[in-house]
């Protein structure tokens, strides 16, 4: 499937779901790796300062981010299109790429504000 045919609303209903529903697997895993490195003692999100969870945890957040972005903004341009018929798909992937890009950002800031470098 080319990008000339990204113009039609339809297409872009399907990429808008297919996007905002692959933007949660990486969310998932960026919430896996802080809520199990979660102290509830120390209230802090402990992690090593030389390991690999800095990169992985931005890594998927990042690519979470984008994924559900490009759903929300695709999901936005073809809601309530006359010539969509799959308007239904549409607004499945701008509500739900719109809720995984704020809990992205919620995950985010959750992390910049309880980390502690162990």
């Amino acid at each position: 499937m080319g990008f000339e045919k990204l113009r039609r609303y339809d297409v872009q209903a399907t990429w808008a779901l297919f996007s905002a529903v692959l933007a949660t697997a990486p969310f998932l895993a960026a919430a896996y790796l802080v809520f199990s490195r979660f102290d509830s003692v120390l209230g802090q999100i402990r992690y090593g300062s030389h390991g690999r969870f800095i990169p992985a945890f931005v890594g998927c957040v990042g690519l979470s981010g984008l994924l559900a972005m490009l759903g929300f903004i695709l999901g936005w341009n073809s809601a309530g299109q006359r010539r969509n018929d799959k308007s239904r798909r549409s607004w499945t992937g701008f509500f739900l790429g719109g809720l995984i890009a704020t809990l992205d950002i919620v995950l985010m800031i959750a992390f910049i504000k309880l980390r502690l470098a162990v």
